[in-house]
């Protein structure tokens, strides 16, 4: 019991978890067990569908894959030259040692690229070993193509690690909107790529996270350590309720 009585605190939302909560301070034993035991049941049922939909995506990733590498057209082999940069930038943002680095890769690509065509890890891993194959002239042209892409959408020349961090975004609009899903995943996979010892983190963090400043980046790092914390208070406020009980 008290197994699933973890799993629930872990899966369950703050609100949620302190509304469980007060729903076994004001309520006598058997009814503070049946709302236990109810919202277990519950997510049972969301762990269930969740991993046959992760199944069916796999498997339609893999009937993808093995349509594309069949000659099928699509990811596989046309890489207009748009998507070749963005693919060096995605790379460059997400380095050797990125937790499933070519998964984070493909889906950057998959939200970022305006040409509409879907990558899979597969692809990018194929696309980044042929162009490791390049001989030096063609890779100092196509890197200098994404370096004048970079200037003419943002304007300014990027700074190295060794420069003073840009703040070309501080101030902007950008800066109060709200914090997408897509901006969400982007900031979590940033965060454990560059760890704490890294040398001009928060800089790093921001630039894989397109849109957003180092001031945004840490603001929001700061939020999402308090609804932990929250969650966490809650969580020991149902595990102690529960013992009390039994």
């Amino acid at each position: 019991m008290m197994e699933e009585v973890e799993k629930l605190c872990d899966r369950l939302e703050l609100a949620s978890l302190q509304c469980l909560n007060e729903a076994l301070t004001s309520t006598t034993r058997e009814g503070g067990k049946a709302a236990v035991v109810k919202q277990i049941e519950e997510i049972n049922e969301q762990i269930r569908q969740e991993k046959e939909e992760a199944e069916a995506r796999m498997r339609q990733a893999t009937k993808s894959s093995e349509k594309s590498t069949s000659g099928g057209g699509g990811g596989s082999k046309n890489w207009p030259e748009d998507d070749l940069q963005l693919l060096i930038k995605a790379v460059n943002l997400f380095p050797a040692g990125t937790n499933s680095r070519w998964e984070v890769i493909a889906n950057y690509m998959n939200l970022h690229s305006t040409t509409g065509i879907k990558r899979t890890a597969k692809d990018v891993i194929n696309k980044a070993k042929s162009l490791q194959k390049l001989d030096p002239h063609q890779k100092d042209d196509i890197n200098k193509k994404a370096f004048d892409k970079f200037k003419k959408e943002h304007g300014v020349v990027p700074q190295m690690d060794s420069a003073a961090p840009s703040e070309r975004f501080e101030g902007s609009p950008l800066d109060t909107s709200p914090w997408t899903t897509e901006e969400q995943k982007l900031l979590e996979q940033a965060l454990k790529t560059y760890p704490v010892n890294t040398p001009e983190r928060w800089e790093k963090i921001a630039a894989a996270v397109p849109g957003r400043s180092k001031k945004d980046c840490m603001k929001r790092y700061k939020e999402l350590v308090e609804m932990v914390k929250a969650k966490k208070a809650a969580q020991e406020q149902v595990m102690n309720a529960t013992k009390v009980r039994k």
